[in-house]
């Protein structure tokens, strides 16, 4: 199985950090150089990114992180799909990993899987809770240190995001659009609790906190996902 690592140019420390990690699990990869954020200026997100879509699925406007993040993993896809392979290892260079654990996850993930089906099973989370040995739909999982996908997914997901229109780890959303996205447990990789050096810096805005506020933006955003969800039955994508 191909494995990939997202790492950017200008961060070799963590991508040295990630190097060991892979090592120490007998983990062969080829790098992905990440899509800068930092570096993306209006000019750099035309055409990478359908902002409306993303407003429809989110209730807001991407980041330019967010934009470069799912830009990344869809070059990854992209690799996988050029390799003839009929799945792939994902890592973002934040994962730790147990080795015993991530070895047997894989293996059991390894047993299963059909590159013909689109299915993408995370092997992360970010709390790292000792649960009993299952593989489980991942739900509302939003993580993505670590994560195995088949040919099929890849495939899938590059015609869904490219442009981009949601997060690369929105995995509720992906999965209501045909993409089975599985939990492998117990876990077996986590966040190394590093910042994320492909967003900008920014500063989250003071939400209000009246009921009536918080009512109308859900309101909105299940308006949202439902005009998204119609565009997607009457466009495929």
């Amino acid at each position: 199985m191909k494995a990939y690592l997202i790492n950017l140019d200008r961060s070799p420390g963590r991508l040295a950090e990630a190097d060991a990690q892979l090592r120490a699990a007998g983990v062969a990869y080829e790098r992905v150089p990440a899509v800068d954020g930092r570096a993306l200026g209006r000019a750099g997100l035309r055409g990478r990114v359908s902002r409306f879509r993303f407003f429809l699925v989110h209730g807001r406007l991407p980041t330019p992180g967010e934009v470069a993040c799912a830009c990344s993993h869809l070059e990854a896809y992209r690799r996988l799909l050029a390799s003839g392979e009929g799945a792939a290892l994902v890592f973002e260079d934040d994962v730790t990993l147990d080795p015993d654990a991530f070895r047997d996850a894989l293996a059991r993930v390894e047993a299963r899987f059909d590159p013909a089906t689109p299915e993408l099973f995370l092997l992360c989370d970010h709390e790292g809770a000792d649960e009993a040995e299952a593989i489980v739909p991942a739900g509302d999982a939003c993580f993505a240190e670590c994560y195995v996908v088949t040919a099929a997914a890849a495939r899938r997901l590059l015609a869904l995001n490219d442009p981009v229109r949601a997060a690369a780890d929105a995995w509720a959303h992906w999965a209501a659009r045909g993409v089975a996205v599985l939990k492998v447990l117990p876990t077996a990789c986590r966040q190394r609790g590093v910042g994320s050096d492909i967003n900008p810096a920014w500063r989250p805005k003071r939400r209000a906190r009246w009921g009536w506020y918080v009512a109308l933006w859900r309101a909105r955003l299940a308006l949202g996902h439902a005009l998204d969800w119609l565009i997607w039955r009457l466009a495929g994508r």
